[in-house]
């Protein structure tokens, strides 16, 4: 472990410090990834992870039982004092360790399905924890894959990891325009089955979604675009006064009820 960095100013803590910003994540092709317990399951699904910082004076057992997993893989690691710890931390209460992770490719066509794939399609999600939530649920649920649609934040977002849970390095995801992935379920034989919030549709519980499907949610601010227009619909029943759910939560209900009928 090199010497350790105790000032806020120094050119290394700023540099870190700009990862928070979608556009030095793009630029330098990296991302923080926060806390111990999304570092482990980046480690064991083998994500390529390039550094690690540790502030000694913060760090969790869990953090210092992370940071020699990562010694024992040859990860370079770095101390810092407390206070350019915080500077570089996303977490409110930091538990003392970042790893700093190369982007992943989003192409789709690196996705590799099997015959009869159960594809979770996220078009335009506006808020980086509903992305990582669903990514949560994707990952519980088997999901083959996460294809992000327009997508207006990208998932290398801080908030994106940490809610995912490690989620991030375990399903395969993919980030690109949502004509192309139009086209793209329509040349791999993938129905998509499109959640609306207009009452009268068929429930998914009606649906049949034991073959080839990619389920697809929109933004909650703007629904699913008229990209979507011949896809099968289906609406979650709503019972009380409100005319929607979060958008995790729908993909959760199509996702186990699709793991449902798929025994």
């Amino acid at each position: 472990m090199s010497q350790e960095i105790t000032s806020t100013a120094n050119p290394r803590v700023k540099a870190l410090a700009r990862l928070r910003e979608r556009r030095e994540r793009t630029i330098t092709g990296t991302f923080p990834i926060e806390g111990a317990r999304v570092v482990e399951r980046a480690l064991a699904a083998r994500w390529p992870i390039n550094e690690v910082y540790v502030a000694p004076g913060l760090a969790s057992p869990e953090a210092l039982e992370a940071a020699a997993a990562l010694a024992r893989a040859g990860v370079p690691s770095t101390e810092l004092g407390d206070e350019a710890f915080h500077r570089i931390a996303y977490r409110e209460h930091p538990d003392g360790i970042i790893a700093i992770g190369s982007t992943g490719d989003l192409r789709l066509d690196r996705l590799r399905l099997p015959v009869a794939p159960m594809v979770l399609v996220v078009e335009a999600v506006e808020k980086p924890g509903n992305l990582g939530a669903m990514l949560r649920t994707a990952d519980g649920a088997g999901a083959d894959a996460v294809i992000v649609a327009d997508p207006t934040i990208d998932p290398w977002n801080p908030n994106v990891v940490r809610t995912s849970q490690g989620a991030l390095f375990t399903v395969p995801l993919a980030a690109t325009g949502a004509e192309e992935v139009v086209v793209w379920l329509e040349s791999a034989g993938i129905h998509a089955v499109a959640a609306t919030p207009r009452p009268g549709g068929p429930a998914p519980w009606d649906i049949d979604l034991t073959g080839a499907i990619a389920l697809v949610v929109g933004s909650e601010h703007a629904g699913l675009s008229m990209r979507w227009r011949n896809a099968t619909a289906t609406a979650i029943p709503m019972r009380g006064a409100g005319d929607s759910l979060n958008a995790s939560v729908a993909a959760a209900v199509l996702l186990y009820e699709a793991v449902r009928q798929r025994g």
